[in-house]
């Protein structure tokens, strides 16, 4: 107020139908896109590049994506659940990463509203937790649904990123298993954080995470059948993984979290046991407790939704890391880094389909080794 000494200026907002773009859900499939957002008001986006404009997401365009997947062993498969408008079932689906897409032809009864839903490993089902309805699955793509049996309604709904015969849910404090692709689940463990999310880590059956708020961060190993508290994390919000770190054979952790008394947004490279808050008191957002998500082929990228400003992004200082596309050959691989050049992997199979691959690489980087 000190410029306006003589209190003759008026302040006021004048935009007009302008709001916070709130991200609801995020997802970085192993190839493809390096991201996929679901955004309230105006259903998400196909992040084909983080540095140039991107491509909202086509029919059926929902008020808001609410939920979506990919399958972790076929990622050109993904689903994704939303908010829609009369006339627009809340399920779409694509078989090329998110550039095209249609509608599930059906939608169970009662559905109000989009919730969560899970893709199987193998792009074979998915299973669909609506709002206003039970939980569903289709191994048609949604040409038809089946209620699935001994899960409650409005239970969150994740993958097993391995076996594709297995998903889980969490509800009310209770975690569920099903091993038959989502047609019977069983509560496999009680007494959770009520408010919790959950993730399945990919390549690792049964290895899961979950996020239980002001309940901390917890982990099971054997599908669900139980959890142990990470004690070196007092809260947890959400919970996500991206490339291993060098010399780690585990995926990086990341979540918005309490730890040490601190709130931000951490990363640990050893399986939850320390931890390395990565952004600062200059980088806060209002709201980061709906979704994150580490990059999958590069080692510290992580997305952070917010409830205002959209998709926030980070990479670790000092370090570049530049967008790999893969083009195969029949006879090589070609890694094609941007403004680093090309480097060429190619790969020779002896001894038929079950024999050995010979590796050998030319035009790596400085520092970088096959």
């Amino acid at each position: 107020t000190t410029w306006d000494t003589e209190g003759q200026i008026t302040i006021s907002v004048k935009a007009q139908g302008l709001e916070e773009t709130a991200v609801l859900d995020l997802i970085s499939p192993p190839s493809g896109p390096p991201l996929l957002s679901g955004v309230g008001d105006i259903c998400g986006f196909r992040h084909n590049s983080l540095t140039t404009p991107t491509t909202m997401m086509g029919s059926p365009t929902f008020v808001s994506t609410t939920s979506l997947d990919y399958a972790e062993l076929s990622p050109t498969f993904i689903v994704r659940v939303g908010n829609a408008n009369a006339g627009t079932n809340r399920s779409g689906f694509s078989f090329d990463g998110g550039t095209s897409w249609f509608q599930g032809s059906t939608e169970p009864g009662g559905v109000t509203g989009g919730g969560t839903v899970a893709a199987a490993a193998n792009a074979s089902r998915v299973v669909w937790s609506p709002a206003g309805a039970q939980v569903n699955f289709s191994t048609n793509n949604g040409s038809s649904w089946t209620q699935s049996a001994g899960i409650p309604s409005g239970a969150r709904v994740g993958s097993d990123r391995v076996n594709p015969m297995k998903f889980y849910g969490f509800a009310n404090g209770t975690f569920y298993v099903s091993v038959n692709g989502g047609a019977n689940f069983t509560a496999a463990a009680p007494g959770l954080p009520p408010n919790s999310k959950f993730k399945a880590v990919p390549g690792r059956e049964g290895d899961i995470w979950l996020a239980g708020a002001e309940g901390g961060l917890w982990r099971s190993t054997n599908s669900g059948a139980s959890f142990t508290r990470v004690t070196s994390v007092e809260e947890a919000n959400t919970i996500g993984f991206g490339m291993a770190a060098p010399g780690q054979s585990y995926m990086a952790l990341y979540s918005s979290a309490q730890v040490n008394g601190v709130r931000g947004i951490f990363r640990s490279t050893d399986t939850g046991a320390t931890w390395v808050r990565i952004n600062d008191d200059q980088h806060q957002y209002g709201s980061t407790d709906a979704a994150i998500t580490g990059d999958p082929r590069v080692f510290g990228r992580v997305y952070i939704s917010t409830n205002g400003r959209g998709v926030i992004y980070g990479e670790p200082s000092g370090v570049s890391n530049p967008d790999f596309s893969i083009s195969p050959n029949p006879s090589s691989v070609t890694v094609n880094r941007g403004a680093s050049g090309t480097s060429t992997i190619t790969i020779t199979r002896t001894g038929g389909f079950t024999g050995s691959v010979a590796l050998s690489a030319s035009g790596l980087p400085s520092g970088v080794t096959a």
